[in-house]
């Protein structure tokens, strides 16, 4: 009889902004989803940090001294023998679980300033959706959805990067002359448009497409795959 192998306890924190526009009850109602999100995804919640803004932060999210709050909280937790020894129940924080879509440059600057992963609330969901595709149909539709969220995703990415960002590609082939980002893009509506074929493929030979085999419901708009239902605020 083969022993069964214990996946590894991942330990993570989740940050929001709440908005004026938006009650408390709402408010909570998607904490409470985004932390059953993360334990489906493998992740114990061992805080959360909430602040009230205006609006949020354009460098990264969450006001600068919520920011330094949770970076502390981070080292004071992290699993080294120095932490344990004043905090008995230290852990390494992997991922900052965001409860809102956040840009590149955002998810950049908080993941530097705080020392972990950050994982906003689309990529949680995508990563749930990745890891239980279990039809063909299902993880084209995954797959879709995650290449829709990198897309508008690019073109800042490379700002980010600087001029290495804006390199031109080879000489010759149908590449010659882009950017590396417009490459990239290209790939990816080429790709996309690849899985939709798929679909209709799959769909028109009586595969069911949309669902798995668990028959999780999947509804494609706009390529995203949105859950049902999903609080959005």
């Amino acid at each position: 009889m083969q022993n069964e192998v214990k996946q590894p306890i991942l330990h993570a924190v989740v940050a929001a902004v709440q908005l004026p526009n938006v009650s408390d009850m709402e408010f909570e109602a998607s904490l409470t989803e985004l932390r059953e999100l993360a334990k489906t995804l493998g992740y114990k919640i061992v805080h959360t940090f909430v602040q009230k803004r205006a609006g949020f932060d354009i460098t990264g999210y969450l006001g600068v001294g919520k920011r330094e709050e949770i970076r502390e909280y981070v080292r004071s937790m992290s699993g080294d023998p120095e932490a344990l020894a004043f905090n008995p129940e230290a852990v390494n924080i992997e991922a900052v679980l965001v409860d809102h879509e956040i840009s590149p440059s955002q998810a950049r600057n908080l993941e530097l300033e705080v020392g972990c992963e950050v994982m906003d609330r689309t990529m949680v969901i995508l990563e749930i959706f990745h890891r239980n595709a279990r039809s063909r149909a299902a993880r084209a539709q995954v797959e879709i959805a995650r290449l829709g969220y990198m897309a508008p995703r690019l073109r800042e990415a490379a700002k980010l990067a600087g001029p290495q960002g804006r390199q031109r590609s080879g000489a010759g082939g149908r590449g010659a002359g882009e950017s590396h980002t417009e490459l990239d893009r290209r790939k990816i509506r080429d790709r996309i448009a690849e899985l939709q074929q798929e679909i209709v493929i799959m769909a028109s030979g009586g595969r069911n497409a949309r669902g798995d085999r668990s028959g999780r419901r999947w509804r494609v708009w706009r390529w995203w795959v949105i859950p049902m239902p999903v609080n959005r605020h």
